[in-house]
């Protein structure tokens, strides 16, 4: 299956769950108090500065994007979804928020060089056909001393403990859920396509940026954030394993 083809179902299941993404915890944000904890969060990793440039690869429904936004960044968002930007659009003007939308592969980002002080993404390194690739893009697009921000975990150990977890998890919300997270799913073709289709260890993460040329890479436990969304879900969500969470941040060096 070539990348156009990948991308091109990765585009459409998205677009078949736009209408209610934010509607499931860890999508949306969906409290006050959340969105504080994410606030937090990206103070202890970006640069200095009142009014960075920032870029959202993936950006989906633009629920980190917005946060940026709201804390005064200038954000511009890319994604392969046009349903997911519609409804991040929509939440936008709707709070008011200068965060701009554009059809984009957050593999290859149609920027130049030396754009943005800040590239971030959320949930994205795992459904990526070439995580490699888009870390050396993302490279590129940052200024001298930009900083990459990478929010990702795992969500599929691979156990067969967890697999019986998720699997009547799932059962459950398919039976009480009009519109079941990841109902459609990827084909299988899509998913052989995917080296980190179950999320992205901590340690992966960390070569994919050493390999690119970051420095000063640092991790951030997110299981507080964990924590606050597990309130919110139903019981059946929660014979889910609990997964590791992070957010893991390096700086692009000035060139010597």
């Amino acid at each position: 299956m070539d990348d156009k083809a990948v991308k091109s179902e990765i585009a459409e299941s998205w677009n078949e769950e736009a209408a209610y993404y934010d509607t499931h915890v860890s999508h949306g944000i969906q409290t006050e108090e959340e969105r504080l904890l994410w606030m937090n969060a990206f103070q202890t990793v970006l640069p200095p500065g009142d009014s960075l440039s920032i870029l959202d690869v993936g950006c989906g429904t633009g629920a980190m994007g917005l946060i940026l936004a709201e804390m005064g960044h200038a954000v511009t968002g890319i994604d392969l979804s046009e349903g997911m930007m519609g409804i991040g659009r929509k939440k936008a003007e709707t709070a008011h928020l200068p965060m701009t939308f554009q059809s984009g592969d957050a593999e290859d980002p149609p920027f130049a060089e030396n754009t943005f002080d800040v590239v971030i993404n959320r949930h994205l390194l795992w459904t990526l056909p070439h995580p490699d690739t888009a870390l050396a893009n993302w490279y590129q697009v940052l200024k001298p001393e930009g900083v990459v921000v990478v929010i990702d975990g795992v969500w599929d150990d691979g156990s067969v403990i967890s697999a019986v977890r998720r699997r009547t998890s799932s059962v459950f919300a398919r039976i009480l859920e009009p519109h079941p997270h990841g109902e459609k799913g990827y084909s299988t073709k899509v998913c052989d396509a995917l080296p980190n289709r179950g999320g992205v260890p901590e340690a992966e993460a960390r070569r994919y940026m050493e390999n690119t040329g970051f420095v000063g890479i640092s991790i951030l436990n997110l299981d507080h954030i964990r924590v606050n969304q597990r309130q919110r879900l139903k019981w059946y969500q929660k014979i889910n394993p609990i997964s590791p969470y992070y957010l893991m941040a390096g700086r692009k060096e000035i060139c010597p």
